[in-house]
């Protein structure tokens, strides 16, 4: 039976099989990878997609993470302030719901037990400019 089948007729079918199923996963999943959602149209910058917000909280610990030896030592709050831009720059586009919120909780829970200092909302704003 295999030696009916010729080489350029294997070929083609392994062609049309994948095909097939990759068109059937991009149904599937409502067309969500990567490679073909943006085929088309432009995507706007972000990091994360909104389904997926435990990764949200991955880097918004991950970014914690790198401010949490900012509040060491620092009893002005000028100069505090001043810290926490110059590392949040990097992180003022992203627009993740969630991420801002959390981010500044842990300012503000961090500003207060280490430095006793206290961030109004004004300076929460700040900090992301």
């Amino acid at each position: 039976m295999f030696s009916n089948i010729s080489w350029q007729q294997y070929c083609i079918f392994l062609i049309a099989a994948n095909a097939i199923y990759y068109l059937g996963l991009w149904i599937f999943y409502g067309a969500k990878f990567p490679v073909l959602s943006g085929v088309g149209r432009i995507q706007q910058f972000s990091v994360h997609h909104e389904d997926e917000p435990d990764e949200v909280i991955t880097t918004a610990q991950h970014v914690m993470d790198e401010l949490r030896p900012l509040f060491e030592g620092r009893s002005n709050k000028n100069e505090l302030i001043l810290a926490l831009q110059l590392h949040l720059h990097k992180y003022n586009q992203w627009e993740e719901p969630g991420f801002r919120d959390t981010v500044n909780e842990f300012i503000i829970r961090e500003g207060q037990s280490k430095c006793s200092i206290r961030l109004s909302e004004e300076d929460q704003r700040v900090l992301w400019m």
